[in-house]
């Protein structure tokens, strides 16, 4: 047990597998890729198609992506990660190519696209669950907080430079934009062909005639009636709820109904809103990496308990409070919280999901935050009609809602542990 907590805490990036190593750095880039585009797809194509089209495809992409995830889950279970992850990443290619091509100073498609704008978020959905596979694939259990927790570092560190290029090149310069990109993808896949090793073992699985055993629909159909994914799924469902509550409901809130002076300026809500995530992505990229590093010394439970609490609480605040620096402290511990809760929540999927389907497990997971997204949708629907102070009670129950579920599998996997020799609970 001692021994597991010492390769936690001085746990390094050289340890790693190599697949690690190398998916971290990638999926920065993926991930740089997917952000320096889709947020700014929406407004382009709301001024090219009309805003109705315009939200249209983009709920086909979403479900397309949906659809596909639960299907490359599936398929990977069986045939193995890479194949999968090639053709997703070759497909990546295609689509940025097309876009740059339909994006050129010799040809201006909307049409086209749309077409290459579904083709990548097709092999977005293609990689996302693999890619989550193959780190459980190749990672020890005391290897996974450090793991997730510098993978959360380097996807919010993903996000900030690519909503900077976003914002800098794609009104005026797309075709510079999608080329570079496109030039990004190519390298990943190069290095997905020529360094990235099979890390699915048929032989362990012992499952080499699953596809005629147990079609889509059944393995699916296996993973939602397992109690336990179940009680887990919920949690998330309620967790990642509240984040997505900040770009709706919150800031719609704040822009309705704040006003302050910082600093003997004015500011107004969507400057408060833009402050609270300035903050967010800051403290993530400062503190994620050491941060994540000091919590694997304490047990999960505890770490689960007080980042909920944090979390739900900074949610709660920022639903009705108007005092600057409330916000802002709020905005700390809701970003505190996260980075406590998140690299937890992921370690608990890893322990939980079997060999035999673990990228229909992760897939299936991802299926959480579309949920989630949906719940989001209608909280800034529900807070037309209620007042904030509710809307505060609805967070802390939410909160208090996923704590309870976490904690109970939780408990149940240490009570489990405590019957296996050498077992570390933490």
């Amino acid at each position: 047990m001692t021994s597991g907590k010492e390769e936690k805490r001085f746990m390094k990036y050289a340890d790693l597998h190599p697949n690690i190593r190398i998916r971290i750095i990638t999926d920065f880039f993926t991930d740089l890729t997917q952000k320096s585009i889709i947020p700014f797809m929406a407004i382009y194509l709301s001024i090219q198609i009309g805003a109705g089209l315009a939200g249209l495809l983009l709920t086909v992409n979403i479900v397309a992506s949906m659809i596909v995830g639960l299907w490359a889950g599936y398929w990977s279970d069986r045939i193995g990660r890479k194949k999968l992850m090639v053709i997703a990443q070759s497909l990546q290619v295609m689509a940025l190519l097309g876009l740059a091509i339909a994006n050129s100073p010799w040809m201006d498609s909307i049409i086209v696209t749309c077409l290459m704008f579904l083709l990548s978020s097709l092999s977005s959905g293609i990689t996302v669950p693999i890619a989550n596979a193959m780190i459980v694939d190749v990672s020890s259990e005391h290897e996974r907080h450090y793991v997730y927790g510098l993978q959360y570092w380097t996807t919010n560190v993903a996000v900030t430079f690519g909503a900077l290029m976003g914002g800098l090149f794609f009104e005026s310069f797309r075709f510079l934009l999608f080329s570079l990109v496109c030039l990004e993808s190519l390298a990943t896949l190069f290095i997905l062909i020529f360094m990235i090793r099979e890390t699915m073992d048929k032989r362990a699985l012992g499952y080499s005639d699953a596809p005629i055993q147990r079609n889509i629909l059944k393995t699916y159909w296996s993973v939602f009636q397992d109690k336990r994914f179940m009680i887990f799924f919920t949690a998330t469902v309620l967790a990642v709820s509240l984040e997505f509550q900040l770009d709706k409901y919150i800031a719609v809130r704040l822009k309705n109904e704040f006003t302050a002076q910082l600093f003997g300026s004015d500011i107004s809500g969507l400057h408060m809103f833009s402050l609270i995530m300035v903050i967010n992505t800051v403290l993530v990229a400062l503190v994620a990496i050491p941060f994540s590093k000091w919590i694997g010394r304490f047990q999960s439970r505890s770490i689960m308990t007080v980042g909920m609490l944090l979390y739900t609480a900074g949610f709660t605040v920022l639903s009705f409070s108007n005092w600057a620096w409330l916000l802002i402290f709020s905005a700390i511990l809701l970003t505190i919280g996260e980075l406590m809760y998140a690299p937890v929540r992921l370690v608990m999927l890893a322990g939980m999901i079997p060999d035999s389907d673990r990228a229909a497990y992760m897939a299936a997971d991802g299926l959480s935050y579309n949920v989630a997204a949906l719940l989001g949708s209608i909280g800034l629907t529900i807070g037309a009609f209620l007042p904030s102070y509710a809307m505060a009670g609805l967070y802390i129950l939410m909160g208090l809602g996923a704590l309870i579920f976490f904690r109970m599998l939780l408990r149940k996997a240490e009570e489990q542990n405590q019957h296996l020799p050498c077992a570390d609970a933490s």
